[in-house]
């Protein structure tokens, strides 16, 4: 029997039925849990893959956006942003959700309607993601006083001497906050990358020209006349002059008004003058040092003004028939540093000493000394880094310190400042004798015996540097002191008692005492330095042409001298335990330098004048200026415990 072209239909579109179906029903099988369909996320084709790759990529796409800077465009002319600059972050997690979710909602029939009607078209996942609003606001004030030019202003006070005058409200422009924040994101976001222009807009004043010529009106009357502020007690009492009260006015624009008030800062100004009758301020505790022992003087807490509080007494007295009010003290002010704070450092003794020597009443002998005062009294908390540096700051004429030798690319020179590395040798000294961490040294290029070999160290501004750690539990305090032919440093801390006191006359040797034996605990310092090796000749002299000179004449600038490197053992020892550092203290080579008539330079073509008979280009030996520099050393390498 012949079927009906109906039925044959109906078996037709069954079949088919069945088989989209199953195509259904094998996309579902094989997909497993990774994205469905054609889904784009961040610019970045993301359909097919798994949640771990999903996620992984989306992160790297984010990556690379928020590496990447958008630009803008304001009135023409156009500036870059930095996604940091705004704080921007992507929620990875939202969007890899987002990108899972897609044709997983619903039952099984709802899914299927999805996969039918979305059967090759491309979804795109929103872009999720935030920034600051502060930032942003930051920001766009930038761009409005770069950019723009044409704030707002809300209306204010000017003085003619002590008269207040109107400056009334004036409309302005800025970019349009109502949709520069959104723009700015999209830009930060978008893939394409093109420049994006922000929109400015009108910004009426808030206040009204009448607001500000009823603050003027009350400014007049705040400044009518002086104002006295008494204590309580009525003992005690400061007047403000119509002139200082002017000096410390302030105007506040709010939503109605022009709000006046009294600037704190400058009224702690005017009362610094009157606080010696005023005021018993309160005193720091301290450290006091008696050769070994360390104790803490006391502070205590003292009466003080308040100037916040005086601001706001100055504002109502000045508003009141009286124009007086009451002057605000802080009871009990606390010291900056107080006993505790001291106490609390465990600062018990002296660990270690070291003093080196020089000639009196040289500019160098000014700046060591400098460099010791600025240095007396620092304190270095447990686990804290001191450096040399940073603490005392440029050495500068305007602080006192004078020209001296320097060692500038090789050549002894003067500077501001020269010569404060004895200062440094001899703090790096009471560092490396007391155990502590060596952060950062430089010894100097040439050997001066001045300087134990190879334990010693240079600075200069802003390098080399000089910096070491407090690897204790105890607090250190830097003590300095000086006389015309020595500098002393002195680290007092805990090291279980233990006190060495070591000192290194020119030339050596090395004078150590243990002042205490210390504890089973305390760190003792044993060090050596090898023999020398790596030696290095300085080269052939080096002329340099002066006209003033006569021929037969000559100025050593510069002595020559070898170069060496040595080798320097630290070991530290604390309860048994060896903690042994080693490194190498490397010297230069110093060349001669001298000075003579042009003539007399080797290879030159300059002609000695008449009558002159010189042919040869090596300069005579007649003995000229000697040279400021120390010649290398002639001892033996310092071995020493302490």
């Amino acid at each position: 029997m012949t079927k009906s072209p109906f039925r044959l239909l109906l078996i037709a579109l069954s079949g088919l039925a069945l088989l989209v179906v199953g195509a259904f029903g094998l996309s579902r099988l094989f997909a497993g849990d990774t994205v469905l369909g054609d889904v784009t996320a961040l610019g970045v084709q993301v359909g097919g893959l798994s949640p771990d790759e999903l996620t992984s990529t989306l992160e790297t796409a984010a990556a690379e956006l928020q590496a990447r800077e958008a630009v803008f465009s304001i009135r023409g002319a156009t500036t870059p942003l930095l996604p940091e600059q705004v704080e921007l972050e992507f929620n990875v997690a939202a969007m890899a959700a987002e990108a899972l979710r897609i044709g997983r909602e619903g039952g099984l029939s709802s899914q299927f309607r999805w996969w039918i009607g979305h059967f090759g078209d491309a979804e795109i996942i929103r872009t999720v993601a935030t920034v600051d609003e502060d930032a942003v606001e930051d920001v766009l004030m930038l761009w409005d006083e770069d950019f723009v030019g044409n704030p707002p202003f809300p209306g204010g006070i000017r003085f003619s001497g002590t008269n207040p005058e109107p400056d009334y409200p004036r409309d302005g422009e800025q970019i349009d906050r109502s949709v520069a924040p959104s723009l700015m994101l999209d830009a930060l976001t978008a893939v394409s990358g093109e420049v994006v222009e922000l929109p400015v807009a009108s910004i009426e004043a808030r206040l009204t020209d009448f607001d500000v010529d009823q603050a003027v009106a009350n400014a007049r009357l705040w400044l009518s006349a002086p104002v006295v502020l008494r204590s309580e007690d009525g003992e005690k009492s400061i007047t403000f002059s119509p002139d200082q009260l002017a000096s410390a006015l302030t105007t506040t624009p709010t939503a109605d008004r022009l709000e006046l008030g009294f600037d704190p800062a400058a009224i702690e100004q005017i009362l610094d003058a009157a606080r010696d009758e005023l005021e018993q301020p309160p005193v720091d505790a301290r450290f006091e040092t008696d050769g070994y022992d360390v104790s803490v003087v006391p502070g205590f807490s003292g009466t003080i003004i308040d100037p916040e509080a005086t601001a706001t007494e100055l504002a109502l007295a000045a508003g009141s028939a009286g124009r007086t009010g009451v002057l605000p003290f802080i009871e009990g002010a606390a010291p900056e540093t107080t006993t505790a704070d001291l106490e609390a450092l465990g600062i018990e003794h002296l660990v270690s000493q070291f003093t080196t020597y020089h000639d009196c009443c040289q500019n160098r002998v000014t700046n060591i000394h400098l460099m010791a005062d600025a240095m007396d009294g620092a304190i270095v908390a447990p686990g804290g880094t001191l450096s040399l540096n940073e603490y005392v700051g440029p050495r500068t004429e305007a602080k006192g310190y004078l020209e001296d030798g320097t060692i500038v690319a090789g050549e002894l020179t003067k500077t501001i400042g020269g010569g404060v590395s004895q200062f440094a040798t001899t703090f790096y000294n009471a560092v490396f004798w007391g155990g502590y961490e060596d952060v950062t040294h430089k010894p100097h290029s040439f050997y001066f015996p001045r300087y134990p070999e190879g334990i010693e160290a240079t600075i200069s501004w802003p390098a080399p540097e000089l910096i070491f750690k407090n690897n204790t539990d105890a607090g250190v305090l830097v003590k300095t002191s000086y006389t015309d032919t020595s500098i002393t440093v002195r680290f007092y801390g805990d090291n279980d008692g233990r006190a060495v006191a070591l000192a290194y006359p020119v030339g050596g040797p090395l004078q150590r005492e243990v002042i205490n034996e210390g504890g089973a605990q305390a760190r003792v310092v044993s060090a050596s330095v090898g023999d020398r090796f790596d030696f290095r000749e300085p080269g052939e002299p080096e002329y340099r042409a002066n006209p003033d000179l006569a021929v037969d004449r000559q100025v050593t600038l510069q002595s020559s001298g070898a170069g060496w490197s040595v080798r320097i053992t630290r070991t530290v020892t604390i309860g048994g335990n060896d903690d042994v550092q080693e490194w190498v203290a490397v010297y230069s080579p110093r060349r001669q330098i001298i000075e003579v008539h042009p003539c007399m330079v080797p290879d030159t073509s300059v002609e000695c004048p008449e009558p002159s008979t010189t042919t040869t280009a090596v300069p005579p030996s007649t003995t000229g200026t000697t040279p400021t520099t120390d010649p290398p050393p002639t001892t033996t390498p310092t071995t020493a415990g302490g």
